[in-house]
């Protein structure tokens, strides 16, 4: 790593242009060092063609609690992945913005059962913040 690149900067840049394992590593390290300006970086990669990285970017945007996420990760509950479905559904409960509550409704009758369970769960938590 370069000197004069910070470690966000250069995770960013590894979400931007690395292999998809590398951009995996990098979203888990954005969210584990929780720099909030990244949040843009992490939403702008919820359109990854992979779906590893799709559903590591969800999962990451959930710790930062941020109300921009919501509405991206609420198009990720139609992902052709169930996986990714899964992880926008746990970080949608995780900021618990009550413009996720149809969609996760709607969510509840997908054909997978992890996702319908987590979507319930979500809504739950959702309506406790209230």
């Amino acid at each position: 790593m370069p000197e004069e690149m910070s470690q966000i900067e250069y995770l960013i840049k590894e979400l931007e242009t690395g292999n998809w394992e590398r951009r995996v590593d990098a979203a888990e390290l954005i969210a584990e060092i929780g720099d909030p300006d990244s949040v843009q970086n992490l939403i702008n990669a919820l359109n990854d063609e992979d779906y590893h990285v799709r559903e590591a970017v969800a999962l990451a945007l959930g710790t930062f609690e941020d109300s921009n996420a919501v509405e991206p990760l609420i198009k990720c509950l139609s992902d052709e992945v169930s996986g990714v479905r899964y992880a926008a559904a746990l970080s949608l409960s995780m900021i618990g913005d009550e413009r996720a509550l149809n969609p996760l409704e709607k969510a509840t009758k997908d054909e997978n059962e992890v996702v319908q369970t987590v979507s319930r769960l979500a809504i739950s938590e959702i309506k406790k913040k209230m």
